[in-house]
Protein backbone atom coordinates (compact mmCIF):
# COMPACT_ATOMS: atom_id res chain seq x y z
CA UNK A 1 0.00 0.00 0.00
CA UNK A 2 1.44 3.38 -0.62
CA UNK A 3 1.09 6.48 1.23
CA UNK A 4 1.37 10.45 -0.08
CA UNK A 5 4.13 11.98 1.18
CA UNK A 6 4.87 16.04 0.59
CA UNK A 7 8.46 16.51 -0.84
CA UNK A 8 9.87 20.04 -1.87
CA UNK A 9 11.90 20.96 -4.49
CA UNK A 10 12.97 24.25 -5.60
CA UNK A 11 10.51 25.98 -3.70
CA UNK A 12 7.86 24.15 -4.96
CA UNK A 13 5.77 20.97 -2.86
CA UNK A 14 4.98 17.98 -4.69
CA UNK A 15 2.78 15.24 -3.60
CA UNK A 16 4.36 11.55 -4.12
CA UNK A 17 2.80 8.05 -3.88
CA UNK A 18 5.46 6.51 -1.47
CA UNK A 19 5.38 2.49 -0.24
CA UNK A 20 4.84 2.46 3.06
CA UNK A 21 7.93 2.41 5.29
CA UNK A 22 10.15 3.88 2.51
CA UNK A 23 9.28 7.77 4.15
CA UNK A 24 12.56 8.19 5.00
CA UNK A 25 13.99 7.22 2.27
CA UNK A 26 11.97 9.27 0.03
CA UNK A 27 12.67 12.36 2.12
CA UNK A 28 16.30 12.19 2.35
CA UNK A 29 16.33 11.32 -1.50
CA UNK A 30 14.42 14.48 -1.97
CA UNK A 31 17.18 16.24 0.40
CA UNK A 32 20.11 14.88 -2.01
CA UNK A 33 18.11 16.12 -4.62
CA UNK A 34 17.37 19.77 -3.58
CA UNK A 35 21.00 20.04 -2.29
CA UNK A 36 22.08 19.27 -5.90
CA UNK A 37 19.66 21.25 -7.25
CA UNK A 38 20.80 24.35 -4.86
CA UNK A 39 24.80 23.77 -5.78
CA UNK A 40 23.79 23.90 -9.58
CA UNK A 41 21.42 26.77 -9.31
CA UNK A 42 24.82 28.55 -7.53
CA UNK A 43 27.04 27.79 -10.44
CA UNK A 44 24.67 28.30 -12.83
CA UNK A 45 21.64 30.32 -12.40
CA UNK A 46 18.78 29.38 -14.85
CA UNK A 47 15.38 28.18 -15.41
CA UNK A 48 14.40 25.24 -13.11
CA UNK A 49 13.84 23.07 -16.05
CA UNK A 50 17.32 23.23 -17.04
CA UNK A 51 18.41 22.94 -13.60
CA UNK A 52 16.50 19.44 -13.18
CA UNK A 53 17.82 18.41 -16.49
CA UNK A 54 21.30 19.17 -15.49
CA UNK A 55 21.23 17.09 -12.12
CA UNK A 56 19.32 14.83 -13.74
CA UNK A 57 22.15 14.23 -16.34
CA UNK A 58 24.49 13.92 -13.30
CA UNK A 59 23.05 11.38 -11.13
CA UNK A 60 22.39 9.28 -14.41
CA UNK A 61 25.75 9.59 -14.90
CA UNK A 62 27.15 8.65 -11.34
CA UNK A 63 24.38 5.76 -11.42
CA UNK A 64 25.79 3.99 -14.58
CA UNK A 65 29.56 4.89 -13.03
CA UNK A 66 28.21 3.00 -9.90
CA UNK A 67 26.54 0.41 -11.59
CA UNK A 68 29.80 -0.40 -13.93
CA UNK A 69 31.79 -0.59 -10.69
CA UNK A 70 29.53 -3.17 -9.39
CA UNK A 71 29.51 -5.19 -12.24
CA UNK A 72 33.14 -4.62 -12.27
CA UNK A 73 33.50 -5.88 -8.17
CA UNK A 74 31.46 -8.51 -8.93
CA UNK A 75 33.69 -10.54 -11.65
CA UNK A 76 36.32 -10.06 -9.75
CA UNK A 77 34.41 -11.66 -7.03
CA UNK A 78 33.52 -14.28 -9.12
CA UNK A 79 36.93 -15.31 -10.10
CA UNK A 80 37.99 -14.98 -6.56
CA UNK A 81 36.04 -17.89 -5.82
CA UNK A 82 36.04 -19.77 -8.28
CA UNK A 83 40.17 -19.52 -7.64
CA UNK A 84 39.16 -20.57 -4.29
CA UNK A 85 36.99 -23.30 -4.76
CA UNK A 86 39.23 -24.60 -6.84
CA UNK A 87 42.18 -24.59 -5.02
CA UNK A 88 39.99 -26.37 -2.14
CA UNK A 89 39.13 -28.76 -4.80
CA UNK A 90 43.07 -29.10 -5.62
CA UNK A 91 44.03 -29.76 -1.95
CA UNK A 92 41.28 -32.31 -1.31
CA UNK A 93 42.43 -34.11 -4.07
CA UNK A 94 45.75 -33.98 -3.10
CA UNK A 95 45.00 -35.24 0.51
CA UNK A 96 42.54 -38.16 -0.24
CA UNK A 97 45.70 -39.59 -3.01
CA UNK A 98 47.67 -39.44 -0.06
CA UNK A 99 45.14 -41.06 2.23
CA UNK A 100 44.87 -44.02 -0.03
Amino acid sequence: MSKAVDIILLGKTYRVACPEGQEQALHEAAAELAARLAEAHAKMPSNNEQLAMMVALNLSSELLCEKQKNIEYAKNMDERIRSLQNTIEQALLENSSINR
